[in-house]
């Protein structure tokens, strides 16, 4: 129960530490005394405490990222660093497995564009990293897309040491051949990851959120 957490919780603390007292905005006040007395903890230290733990489960890193074979959504503010954060930790912690990046706005340079060559791609024996850019115009790079992912459908026997990875996933969810891929991946490729500002986009699956990743 949550006042027998909130005790437990202070047992935990040494008679050595010292409180630290901190400013917050009256309005943040306001918002902890609301949850405070909504779940039921005995004071304010718990409730940070629980607020933290609960952030940190979900805060993107590589580890995280990785972790099994279910896919994941990585999400967060326009400009928080999504990109920055798959382009300087993901993909160099990645070296040696093939990559597929959905580059829908041609942010990744740095990788090969295969363009339509995934038509003649052998996937089996692959393990370089690459990006597909879907056509500018927007009804056209949904059928970019389309195309791509019902060929991947199809190379699925070949594909379980893959990472797809989708910028801007949110622009495909209505696409059926990229959304059965999507909540398939796990028994296809090593690993599916989609990036979109719209934490509603995917229902049901895991949600990692990046905060402010520098270069």
């Amino acid at each position: 129960m949550p006042e027998k957490e909130g005790k437990t919780f202070l047992e935990q603390k040494k008679k050595t530490d010292k409180t630290r007292h901190i400013r917050v905005w009256k309005e943040d006040h306001q918002k902890l005394q609301k949850i405070k007395a909504t779940v039921g903890f005995r004071n304010f230290a718990w409730v940070v405490h629980r607020l933290l733990e609960e952030q940190a489960e979900n805060l993107a890193s590589v580890e995280v990222v990785m972790d099994g074979r279910v896919p994941v959504v990585l999400t967060g503010l326009p400009l928080c660093g999504k990109t920055t954060f798959t382009k300087r930790k993901l993909l160099p912690s990645l070296k040696g497995y093939p990559v597929l990046v959905v580059d829908s706005w041609n942010e990744y340079d740095e990788l090969s564009d295969i363009q339509y060559g995934f038509y003649n791609l052998i996937f089996k024996d692959f393990n370089e990293h690459i990006r597909f850019v879907p056509n500018t115009h927007s009804k056209v790079g949904v059928i970019d897309v389309e195309n791509l992912f019902a060929h991947l459908d199809m190379k699925r026997q070949e594909m379980s040491k893959w990472i797809i990875i989708v910028e801007e996933a949110h622009s495909y969810k209505n696409i059926s051949a990229f959304t059965k891929f999507l909540y398939g991946s796990r028994h296809i490729v090593r690993k599916m990851v989609v990036i979109t500002p719209q934490t509603d986009a995917f229902q049901g699956l895991i949600t990692l959120t990046v905060y402010h990743q520098k270069v």
